[in-house]
């Protein structure tokens, strides 16, 4: 049964809305309760608006949302109203977050301890922003629209770029090299805790499997027992020439010992190359690709059509 959508012309479920609301919640709490009131200004629009608000007093949130309006008009005009609604909720959820949690004051005058927990909670809703497969807006939405014009460049190069530049302009600001220093490092935690995450979210277990025997009974407990597909694959045994059957599939790692059941009950002498698969990209899998122009998007329909 397919995912009840809440907003069908765009296509956004309230999974996504789920995830989303929780890691701009997690975006507000790393910023009051660690960054801010330490001065630490770990790149992006957030950066730049903590620098503001420690010389003017501005509101974070509000100088976010300002910041990224003239990020958003320039989406429309590159991807269409239809993806930029989506980041344009997620800026305005952002930034009301963050003014409205204001009041929760700064926890450790400690920079180290708000490094650590503050780029741990930050990774935290960077993840699940990546889970719910939505634009979180700021220099995220900037690096892919820089994208669509520069298609030699890459995100990571892209975000290095944005949020160096960030840091460096802060560090001029504050006058003090230490702040630089600590801003690099928050972003490094960041970094970790959100690959860490979204790896294990998307672990899975490949095998293969070299079948000497049984492969119908094998093949029919895989499909109406453990309800998992796979490929057939044929190949030649480099030492006896003789013909083999290799069983290419991909389950969850809760299901490994299942598998390993099922393939040695029905053939004991089986051999057997398990490899960790850190993501996977295929049907089922899908994902908001706003490093596309319209007029892209268009061609790539045509050609599907055709």
């Amino acid at each position: 049964m397919k995912e009840e959508k809440v907003i069908k012309g765009i296509g956004i479920s309230w999974k996504q809305i789920g995830y989303m609301t929780v890691a701009n919640v997690a975006y507000a709490l790393s910023l009051n309760l660690f960054l801010v009131g330490n001065n630490i200004a770990a790149g992006g629009l957030a950066g730049i608006a903590t620098v503001t608000n420690y010389y003017f007093g501005l509101p974070v949130g509000l100088m976010v949302f300002i910041m990224n309006t003239p990020i958003g008009l320039w989406a429309i005009k590159v991807k269409g109203w239809k993806y930029v609604a989506l980041s344009v909720a997620n800026m305005a959820c952002f930034s009301l977050l963050v003014d409205a949690l204001a009041f929760l004051p700064c926890i450790t005058d400690d920079k180290l301890v708000a490094v650590v927990c503050g780029g741990m909670l930050y990774g935290l809703a960077s993840s699940l922003a990546v889970r719910a497969q939505m634009s979180s807006g700021g220099t995220d939405l900037l690096a892919k629209l820089i994208l669509t014009k520069k298609k030699s460049l890459t995100l990571g190069k892209l975000f290095m770029m944005i949020d160096g530049t960030v840091v460096v302009m802060a560090t001029i600001a504050y006058g003090n090299i230490e702040y630089g220093i600590y801003a690099v490092l928050t972003i490094g935690v960041c970094s970790v805790v959100t690959d860490k995450l979204n790896n294990g979210f998307n672990k899975a277990s490949m095998f293969y499997v070299f079948i000497n025997q049984n492969l119908e009974a094998i093949k029919n407990a895989i499909l109406y027992e453990m309800h998992r597909g796979g490929t057939i694959l044929k190949g030649q045994g480099l030492y006896t020439g003789e013909d083999k059957n290799i069983l290419f599939i991909v389950i969850s790692p809760a299901e490994v010992p299942k598998l390993e059941y099922i393939v040695r009950q029905y053939d004991p002498e089986a051999f057997m190359v398990l490899c960790s698969v850190s993501e996977i990209i295929g049907q089922g899998f899908r994902r908001l690709d706003l490093t596309s122009s319209i007029e892209e998007d268009v061609k790539r329909g045509s050609s599907l059509e055709k």
